[in-house]
């Protein structure tokens, strides 16, 4: 039985690890019948470009490949003229962080065979945080988000939930509506940031501030935002 599954694009670029549900086993025959499926994705860089072309409604081939316990390439699925439809990202509360998932549809799908190797693929970073830019450069800690869905190219007002950590004046919080914000997905231990997710704030709710550690606040707000879209990640470092 396969043990692993890697998510590949244009037959030699490893864009990340698919999780599988906990038996281990990967149904694919769905992604046959009709050519698009979901996934939960650990993702490396390459998938980042694969996200950004999908805006464009650029199409790639991509494979979903198949290791066993040993891992040597067991089979692999082909999806011809595949793009990102939708992507979701993580919630995170105290009980730690979600997956990643994607939407997929495909133009073709067929099982193949292969050669590959799984030790070579390396370990990519995975999301262990989140902080959000409101009041200008510095960043504010994210204690708790809720899972958020873009679906490629959608415009539409969205709802997040969010509780964020640090000083500011929340009774003046209205003055940032209609301005920018930005939340920044990153690795563990101040390592890069693996998503960014630009925002136009439309609304705003301060549901209750709180004290927290060493003298801070914790506000838990609603924000209301137009137009969720993944931005750049710059140079990738973590400030």
């Amino acid at each position: 039985m396969a043990k692993r599954y890697a998510l590949e694009l244009d037959e030699a670029l490893h864009a990340g690890w698919v999780r599988a549900p906990g038996d281990g086993y990967f149904d694919l025959d769905p992604w046959l019948r009709t050519k698009e499926g979901a996934l939960l994705v650990e993702p490396a860089p390459p998938f980042w470009d694969w996200v950004e072309g999908s805006l464009y409604d650029e199409r790639r081939e991509a494979a979903i490949v198949a290791f066993d316990a040993e891992g040597r390439e067991v089979e692999r699925l082909v999806l011809g003229g595949a793009r990102v439809v939708e992507l979701g990202l993580p919630s995170l509360d105290a009980e730690g962080v979600g997956a990643l998932w994607l939407q997929v549809e495909a133009k073709t799908a067929e099982m193949q065979g292969g050669a590959a190797t799984a030790e070579a693929r390396g370990e990519a970073p995975t999301i262990a945080g989140c902080r959000v830019h409101l009041h200008g450069p510095e960043p504010q800690q994210v204690r708790e988000i809720d899972a958020l869905t873009i679906t490629l190219g959608r415009r539409g007002l969205q709802r997040v939930k969010l509780a964020v950590e640090g000083e500011a004046d929340w009774e003046a919080a209205e003055a940032l509506v209609d301005r920018e914000g930005a939340l920044e997905y990153v690795a563990a231990d101040a390592g890069p940031v693996l998503a960014r997710v630009e925002f136009k704030i439309a609304g705003i709710d301060v549901e209750r501030v709180e004290a927290a550690a060493e003298g801070s606040q914790r506000a838990k707000l609603v924000l209301a935002c137009r137009g969720l879209r993944l931005g750049p990640t710059g140079s990738g470092e973590s400030s």
